[in-house]
């Protein structure tokens, strides 16, 4: 009966979860409910961009699939730190062994095998460590999406803008045409003027309907990242709000370093790897077999102690001699150990230099912004009034405001083009750092 409590004690212990799995389980059914809190949140159509990018976290179908993902992991640690099933025999001896008691009849054997001390522990750590390598591979994919959703915001608003841009010149030229036409029939204008009025606004036409084309699958790209049917309605402001950063920039990269998942994910699996060490270093330990063994005997008659059934407890051992194989098995976990440190510091570089670009590209986009808005665009704007009077006052050509108008668009758009380019890599380094640097917020 000593066996029996042995064996059912090391199988309560084994089944005992750690208080890292707890913790972990803890975090889990914090999500849980968040999603749960703002699943059925409906989306207003006139929401901002901070306002999309908490609805996909919340509703996009593949960050469910990635959480999902994630408590599968985590109902893999108790099964990895569990003993394996016991196992139990049965015979019957078809022919009887008579012996001085009794004839044996059948026969019971009840087995557990217990790994060596402290392999159990290790495969749930490693089994912990593959949990939170799915968690920060969660954590990714929601900061993937939000950076996905954003861009795709940008560029339904850069779209639209460039849409009411464009009629506002189509508009203007139409009628520069209608004018430069009514002094070429009035004698004072010349017909290439008017011929090139009408090639201008014949391309502006036709640039027009390129954008208006584009609108359906720039929103429905919008919308896969919502989570939402791909012809549901969207709306976007008719300007953007500022940016700028949220903290001073030398922390940036100290941010990235500490907060990253795909760096958190690395780290994870070194340190999953470092464990895998550990657990085969013990292969070399045996396991360890205890048994009970149960033999049902019958009466004989005469015999004073006849009939008594045999109980042995049994121990067995695995002779671990093999040690090439075992040695292999150190250098190879060793061998995936490096690795794994290897590429933990190779994501970092990457990212860190992913930074550096990003913040080159928002300072570029911003420089850009700040050039059109307070330089070119005035001096576009004033150039194009200027043109426009003096061809009212005979001493400018009709073509001279057309260059001035066709000038003035391409600023305009330039202008958006900048604005819009500075909120995607504005985007990119909230992705990287963890941190808002817009004003109304993203969602991070």
């Amino acid at each position: 009966m000593r066996v029996a409590h042995l064996m059912l004690l090391v199988g309560l212990s084994a089944g005992c979860a750690s208080v890292q799995e707890e913790r972990a389980l803890q975090v889990w059914h914090y999500e849980k409910d968040q999603l749960q809190a703002s699943t059925d949140v409906a989306l207003d159509p006139q929401a901002g961009l901070a306002a999309y990018a908490r609805y996909a976290q919340f509703n996009h179908p593949g960050l469910k699939a990635a959480f999902a993902g994630w408590r599968a992991a985590l109902e893999n640690v108790a099964p990895a730190r569990a003993l394996a099933d016991p196992r139990l025999t049965y015979g019957y001896f078809a022919r009887q062994v008579e012996t001085r008691v009794g004839s044996q009849q059948a026969r019971f054997a009840l087995v557990q095998t217990l790994p060596w001390v402290g392999k159990l522990d290790l495969k749930g750590r490693i089994a912990l460590q593959k949990a939170e390598i799915d968690r920060q591979r969660y954590e990714l994919a929601r900061r993937v999406l939000v950076l996905q959703v954003k861009k795709a915001y940008y560029d339904y608003y850069y779209l639209q803008r460039s849409i009411a841009i464009t009629e506002d010149n189509v508009q203007l030229l139409a009628y520069l045409e209608k004018v430069g036409h009514a002094h070429y029939r009035g004698g004072t204008g010349a017909h290439e003027a008017v011929l090139k009025a009408q090639v201008e606004l014949g391309r502006l036409q036709d640039r027009l309907r390129g954008l208006r084309a584009r609108l359906r699958p720039v929103m429905a790209k919008l919308n896969a990242a919502l989570g939402r049917p791909v012809a549901a309605e969207l709306a976007v402001p008719d300007s953007l709000l500022p940016f700028g950063p949220a903290f001073d920039e030398t922390e940036w990269v100290a941010r990235l370093k500490t907060a990253h998942p795909a760096l958190e994910m690395a780290r994870a699996r070194a340190t999953q790897m470092a464990l895998a060490v550990e657990l085969v270093g013990k292969n070399g330990y045996p396991d360890l077999t205890l048994g009970i063994d149960y033999v049902q005997t019958g009466a004989a008659p005469g015999v004073t102690e006849s009939g008594k059934d045999p109980l042995v407890a049994m121990a067995t051992i695995n002779l671990p001699i093999w040690h090439t194989g075992y040695r292999a098995e150190r250098r190879a976990a060793a061998a995936s150990h490096r690795s794994a440190l290897f590429a933990s510091r190779d994501e970092e570089d990457r990212l860190v230099a992913e930074l550096e670009l990003a913040r080159y590209n928002w300072r570029d986009a911003q420089s850009r912004t700040l050039l059109y808005r307070d330089s070119l665009l005035p001096k576009a704007e004033q150039a194009l009034h200027v043109a426009q009077l003096a061809f009212a006052a005979g001493r400018s050509d009709f073509l001279a405001v057309i260059d001035a108008q066709r000038a003035l668009l391409e600023f305009q758009l330039s202008h958006e083009r900048a604005r819009t380019d500075q909120g995607v890599y504005a985007a990119e380094i909230e992705h990287l750092v963890g941190s808002v640097l817009v004003g109304e917020g993203g969602g991070l």
